[in-house]
């Protein structure tokens, strides 16, 4: 009974097409990045998977070029230094300062504010709390009693992660102690450069090209470009430049912003005439 419910839970939206939730979202994006890196992932089997459309995969394939590059060309081979290993454990490194203090102030900033504008009920339709309790829960690996809050235990997954992250790390540097001064001066001249490789000090991708903006405005709406893409009469880039235009912040004009974000669309192969239809809804799919 209990396994029944939980599957009713995490997968009753899949059912009836409905927008894919947070967590069903950020799957479908986790699995393409991690076959972009060439990764074995293990996706919880009861989580439905928000599929990307092939313009959204173009999209993870664009980051590759840009912002994940650094870390894409670090994959451990036979070729693999010292100076790399410490290039890894920099980028590591300054993974902990962002979610340490970073992370904060951007949820602080202006842009952000209006996040505390939205009601509980519109929450739940972004996010249902029992989909995200269960996986919350799954993650932390240990038993949670009904009066635990989601919040509390959000923070304590988010800890959690984040001292595996710094363990990893120290793990590093003991393992480098038992090596030569020369290596250590490569794996430390690593380390500086990884810490300012893959995000800078005001928190950005060092490898934007100048639309990694424009490709989260996009993938973050693929649910309703996809819905438009399928409305009759045919949306076109007008329309979507009117929906992407209430967060993202077009230079330019109107006319200019939308010949700019065609030619961005042209990129990913993303055009406003799609297959007729409802847009796909999450899937249920077994353990990568």
């Amino acid at each position: 009974m209990k396994k029944k419910n939980e599957q009713k839970v995490t997968g009753s939206r899949s059912k009836k097409c409905e927008r894919p939730t947070l967590l069903e979202f950020l799957a479908g994006f986790h699995l393409e990045a991690h076959k972009l890196m060439g990764d074995d992932v293990k996706i919880d089997p009861k989580l439905p998977i928000a599929p990307l459309p092939h313009w959204g995969k173009n999209i993870v394939k664009q980051f590759g070029k840009t912002i994940m590059k650094p870390v894409i060309k670090l994959r451990p081979s036979k070729k693999s230094t010292c100076q790399d290993y410490g290039k890894i454990i920099g980028i590591l490194n300054r993974g902990i300062t962002f979610y340490r203090t970073d992370a904060w102030k951007i949820l602080e900033d202006e842009r952000f504010t209006e996040l505390s504008e939205i009601t509980a009920d519109v929450w739940e339709k972004i996010q249902p709390e029992n989909q995200m309790r269960v996986h919350v829960i799954k993650q932390l690996g240990r038993p949670v009693a009904k009066t635990e809050g989601l919040d509390d235990l959000i923070d304590e997954l988010m800890e959690k992660r984040i001292k595996h992250f710094e363990e990893l790390r120290d793990q590093a540097f003991r393992f480098m102690a038992t090596r030569s001064a020369k290596d250590n001066a490569m794996f430390h001249k690593g380390v500086a450069q990884g810490y300012e490789m893959f995000i800078d000090e005001e928190a950005r991708f060092c490898g934007d090209r100048g639309r990694t903006e424009i490709y989260m405005e996009l993938i973050s709406s693929v649910h309703e470009i996809e819905k438009m893409r399928r409305m009759l009469p045919p949306r076109n880039d007008s329309d979507l430049y009117e929906h992407l235009k209430q967060g993202y912040r077009f230079p330019n004009g109107r006319e200019a912003g939308i010949v700019w974000l065609r030619k961005v669309c042209d990129d990913i192969s993303l055009y406003m005439t799609g297959k007729r239809g409802r847009p796909p809804g999450a899937r249920c799919v077994p353990v990568f």
